[in-house]
């Protein structure tokens, strides 16, 4: 600790950083609406009185300013647009004025807080690294929720997904605000970290996000700004054509996530699902993963015996064959039977549960998300 300038500051957030484990457990909602924001705001006069006292001289660099606010502004952008693929809810704050005053102090008085001592303690030791590692660990474990943590502990698959949409975004996003720190000062940090909470904060509606997306964009976002700002380095013309292949390799990198990212979530016309059984078998079996076609309301009554669909069972998805068509009046149904099993399945399929028919598998693809499933299950 003898190298760490501001040491005091270090201590007080180490401190808090514990105390916040028990306080959590003891009130929760008193401490996310009371004890946080104004330890923060406490921080932040502290702070502000400390750059006065002692300026830091650090040189912003005015194309990355730019570079950052269009990349926050396209950060917004996209999570508006990914609800118009798929919906909106309501957002579960009031956007009243009060309470978007109280809410701003809730999440932005520790963002503002925690990226400037980032800025303070950072800026006075750049060429520490045992510095940058631990400043960077402390500000990420400050902002984590224990609570939920212990609340979900029983719970394996709730608290992967917590880790997955919650820890891993925040860690991702606490590596990029230090080498952001380093590039120019807290502007970029303050401007990235608040367009990420903005739309919560005024927005009546959200996208209606599940865990698995909210994850996905809170790990990739960072690493694709540090992408871009990696790249804006090289600014040698020269340079540049000599690395025209890293471009080019980001450029498919990048495509190639977003594109598995929308294939995996079912964003397109075509969707993956794991197999779970072998009640199909030879035709596919246990461990293999299919890829199904979705159908338009108007071509489920086009369904032939023969054809695989694949329906929905309560939370479950089953892919069978059809083996007998039942027209009545207006209504279809369909009766399924697994290639591997002696008798059809006991109820018949409504229209309403066919989510898609199968279009082709692929060997062993699928056993990655079954081994999580049956990890989750206790198999």
């Amino acid at each position: 600790m003898r190298y760490f300038k501001n040491k005091e500051l270090i201590i007080i957030i180490t401190i808090y950083t514990f105390a916040s484990f028990f306080l959590l457990r003891y009130d929760d909602v008193f401490y996310i609406n009371a004890i946080n924001p104004i330890f923060w705001a406490d921080i932040l006069i502290y702070l502000i009185l400390d750059i006065k006292n002692s300026p830091i001289r650090f040189r912003v660099n005015k194309r990355y300013l730019i570079y950052m606010s269009i990349i926050a502004f396209v950060q917004i952008c996209i999570y508006v647009y990914l609800g118009f693929i798929l919906g909106f809810s309501k957002n579960p704050y009031s956007i009243e004025i009060l309470s978007v005053l109280k809410n701003t102090i809730i999440q932005i008085f520790p963002i503002v807080s925690i990226e400037l001592a980032r800025y303070i303690i950072i800026s006075r030791n750049k060429n520490n690294k045992l510095v940058l590692v631990f400043t960077t660990i402390l500000l990420i474990l400050v902002q984590i929720r224990y609570n939920t943590l212990i609340d979900l502990y029983s719970n394996k698959e709730e608290i992967f997904e917590y880790i997955c949409s919650n820890i891993l975004p925040l860690i991702s996003s606490g590596i990029l605000c230090t080498y952001l720190i380093l590039k120019g000062g807290y502007l970029f940090t303050l401007i990235y970290r608040i367009s990420s909470v903005l739309p919560i904060l005024i927005f009546p509606i959200l996208p209606d996000l599940d865990w698995f997306i909210t994850g996905s964009i809170g790990i990739l976002s960072p690493i694709i700004v540090y992408v871009i700002f990696k790249y804006s380095e090289k600014r040698d013309v020269r340079e540049r054509k000599q690395n025209a292949y890293i471009k080019f390799s980001y450029l498919l990198t990048f495509a190639f996530c977003i594109t598995l990212i929308c294939f995996m979530t079912g964003m397109f016309k075509y969707e993956p699902i794991s197999i779970l059984s072998n009640s199909m078998n030879p035709t596919y079996s246990r461990g293999d993963a299919i890829i199904f076609k979705k159908l338009k309301n108007n071509e489920l009554m086009d369904i032939q015996k023969g054809q695989i669909i694949i329906y929905a069972v309560g939370e479950k998805n089953i892919a069978h064959r059809v083996v007998n068509v039942i027209r009545q009046n207006e209504r279809v149904q369909y009766q399924t039977k697994g290639d591997n099993n002696n008798v059809p399945d006991m109820n018949l399929v409504e229209t309403e549960q066919i989510q898609g028919v199968y279009v082709f598998h692929i060997k062993y693809l699928g056993f990655p998300s079954i081994w999580l499933y049956d990890y989750f299950n206790g198999k």
